[in-house]
This record gives structure tokens, C-alpha cells and sequence, in this order.
């Protein structure tokens, strides 16, 4: 039996004998789906053949539904629910708005952008299930190319192989000095520079790809820094310091971007002779973008655009593709 339903049942039969049920007879049920009598009693017919049983009974009146047919029609209508469920589902999408996005995401966009565009993404997209790999380019890269990732957000980093990969800039990521609100540093008239050497520092370990452009920033930017900084590949450690201490340290500023908002962090009066910092995703050439990563990208621009309401960022963001490594 069920081997037959799967091989020979129709859901174009379904829906003609919940017609039939609906309406108490062939004609009626013909009339509503604009098909021949003929077409509805052949349908009737091969569903019965496939079950073994009646389905209706006919009667001068019109026709009167079995137990069987009952079941069928009980049966049916869920059937034909979910494949409407599908239908709106493939809808969904096809705009972005539902299926599964897994978004690779480099360390500095995964506590700094991605946070509140994920959220905005939600309350547009509630159907869409989202997932977040948090990795450095390098472990990233070939999740990307086999499937596992739709994107990947962060840093544009040089590739050190080539890939068959599109890179487009979405925003940059300035470097500044970062302490917490009420910072000496932050009091009178004194430059912050030239205070700098009397400051604990802490800043990103240099086994880290951050930690060694941040040292070459420093550097460039001839600051008289502290001997011996305390350094962590925690972000939460660092922060965490900063906030309770009056440790200073040099990040990307879209790091604290939060706290930065909230006015629990400000960025010092110092220059920083930072080069350009292109930020913004990688996706596959060859593989046809979801819809989703369209809304993704929608709701990042959003958010980016707040940020330089407030001042958080000074580029313009202007989306430029960078070329493929």
C-alpha cells in the first residue's frame, strides 16, 4: 500500500476528491476546478484503485463520502497544506527571507558590525535561520570554497594563495587610541600623545594578524608608547581592562563600536598614521549569490550608515569590488 501511494497517488487527485467532498458531486466538483466530469471520475477512480477501497458512494442525490474516503480527504488537506507551506517557503527564499545563511565572520567584524546587523536582519527576516563561524581568513577561506560558508565578513585582507573569489569593499576600519570615558587622558588641556609613555597599554597579541598591523601603526605613527605593553588575543580581556583601569589601548574602532555609542569608551585625541583598512565580503565567483546574502549585505549598509551619523566612521563606504586573489 504505501509503496503505491508513493509511486501512483497525485496531489492533482487529491485536490479533486477534497472537491468532490466539498461540493457533493462530480459536476459540482468539475465546475469548481474548470475540468470535465470525465477528468473528475477518472480521478476518483485511480485513487480508489491505488487505496482498494470506495471513496464515495454514488446516489441519485450526488455522492455520499466512505470511511475511506474520509481518510483520504483528512489526510489530503494536510498534504495540501504543506505543499502551500513549501510554495511560500521557496518564496521566502528566493527574497532573502528564509532558508539558512552561514555568514564567516574574521574576529573584528564578529564583535563590531555584525552584532547589530544581525539583529536588524532578524526583526526584517524572522524566518531566515542564521549562522555565525567566527575565524581568521586563512580557516575560513576553504569553508567558503566548499560550501560550508555563503560569505565571508571582515577585513580584506591580502590572500596569501590564490582563490577564485570576489572581494568587495563595504567599509574601513580606522584604527584609534581607545581609553574609558573619564580618562585622565581625556582631562584638560594636555595632548594625549605625550602622555602616552605614563599609561598602562594593552594591545592584541602579535600571533595575531591584528596585533602585527597594529604594531606597524604604531610605529609609522612615531608614538611614545609604554616598554613592555600587556597583550591578550582576548577582545573581551582587553575591553574589559580598559573599562575598569586606566589602560589605554589601540584598536579598530568598530571593535568597542558599542561601547564607543554608549559613551563608555572614547576615542583620544591622537593621530595615528593608519593606511587604508578595507573591510566588507567575500563570496565565490562561481557560485550563483543566495538572496540572503543581498539582505545581509542591505542590512550592514544600513548600520554602517548610523555609524556615520554618530561620527563612528569617517569613510564614505562607497562599495568598490577589489580585485580577486
Amino acid at each position: 500500500m504505501r509503496s503505491q501511494l508513493y509511486a501512483r497517488l497525485k496531489l492533482r487527485q487529491i485536490e479533486i476528491i477534497i472537491a468532490v467532498a466539498e461540493q457533493g458531486s462530480f459536476l459540482a466538483a468539475a465546475h469548481t476546478l474548470s475540468i470535465t466530469q470525465p477528468a473528475v471520475s477518472k480521478a476518483v477512480q485511480d485513487v480508489e484503485q491505488v487505496i482498494g477501497h470506495q471513496i464515495f458512494d454514488r446516489t441519485a442525490r450526488g455522492v455520499m463520502i466512505t470511511p475511506f474516503g474520509c481518510a483520504v480527504v483528512e489526510r489530503g488537506r494536510a498534504m495540501l497544506s504543506l505543499v502551500e507551506r513549501l510554495a511560500d517557503d521557496v518564496g521566502l527564499i528566493e527574497q532573502g527571507r528564509a532558508g539558512t545563511l552561514v555568514i564567516g565572520a574574521l574576529p573584528t567584524a564578529a564583535t563590531s558590525v555584525l552584532p547589530p546587523t544581525l539583529g536588524r536582519l532578524r526583526a526584517s527576516n524572522p524566518e531566515l535561520n542564521i549562522r555565525l563561524v567566527q575565524g581568521r581568513t586563512a580557516e575560513l577561506m576553504p569553508q567558503l570554497e566548499s560550501g560550508k560558508l555563503d560569505l565571508i565578513v571582515g577585513r580584506l585582507y591580502e590572500l596569501e594563495t590564490p582563490h577564485d573569489v570576489h572581494r568587495e569593499t563595504i567599509y574601513h576600519e580606522p584604527i584609534s587610541v581607545l581609553a574609558r570615558a573619564g580618562h585622565p587622558l581625556l582631562q584638560g588641556s594636555e595632548a594625549a600623545a605625550a602622555s602616552l609613555a605614563d599609561c598602562g597599554l594593552v594591545l592584541p597579541s602579535l600571533e595575531q594578524r591584528l596585533g602585527q598591523e597594529i604594531d606597524s601603526v604604531i610605529a609609522y605613527s612615531g608614538l611614545d608608547m609604554p616598554g613592555a605593553p600587556l597583550r591578550s588575543s582576548s577582545i573581551s580581556f582587553i575591553r574589559e581592562l580598559i573599562l575598569s583601569s586606566n589602560y589605554v589601548t589601540v584598536l579598530p574602532r568598530l571593535m568597542l563600536a558599542g561601547d564607543l555609542g554608549r559613551g563608555a569608551v572614547q576615542i583620544l585625541p591622537v593621530a595615528m598614521a593608519s593606511s587604508s583598512r578595507p573591510a566588507g565580503i567575500i563570496t565565490l565567483r562561481n557560485r550563483r549569490r543566495p538572496a540572503a546574502v543581498a539582505a545581509l549585505v542591505a542590512a550592514l549598509r544600513e548600520h554602517l550608515r548610523e555609524l556615520r551619523a554618530t561620527g563612528l566612521l569617517d569613510d564614505d563606504g562607497a562599495a568598490s569590488p577589489a580585485s580577486a586573489a
